[in-house]
């Protein structure tokens, strides 16, 4: 399966909140279900929505391939998809002051991450 299909799968099934808007995600999941309505399987992992199982984001990952090796159209429009996967949505500085031990406790961070202990960011 396409590595990038199966993110787009994990995506679908809410696995990337951390890069796409839930708006988007939600918009992502409508256009895979409205698509594979005929597909039950493809269905009933879209409708568990579980980005955790690695047999569901496999199995929606494969129903993607197969239907973008068919569809020219649909490969195009999964690369559109693709492409705001790889894209960061903005970034954010988040300001810590008098902070011990871990500041993020259970946090995900994605993508470049910087850190300064005792001078600030500009004093590098």
């Amino acid at each position: 399966m396409d590595l990038a299909l199966a993110e787009l799968a994990l995506a679908a099934l809410g696995g990337a909140s951390g890069s796409l808007s839930e708006a988007v995600v939600t918009d992502l999941w409508q256009r895979l279900r409205s698509r594979f309505s005929r597909n039950d399987q493809a269905v009933a992992v879209l409708d568990a929505r579980n980005s955790n199982d690695p047999a569901a984001v496999a199995l929606l990952g494969e129903a993607l391939r197969r239907e973008a090796a068919a569809d020219p159209e649909f490969r195009r429009e999964m690369e559109e998809w693709l492409s705001l996967l790889a894209k960061p949505i903005g970034s954010t500085t988040n300001t810590v002051h008098g902070s011990q031990g871990l500041n993020a406790p259970g946090g995900t961070f994605n993508g470049e991450v910087h850190m300064s202990f005792g001078q600030s960011q500009q004093a590098r």
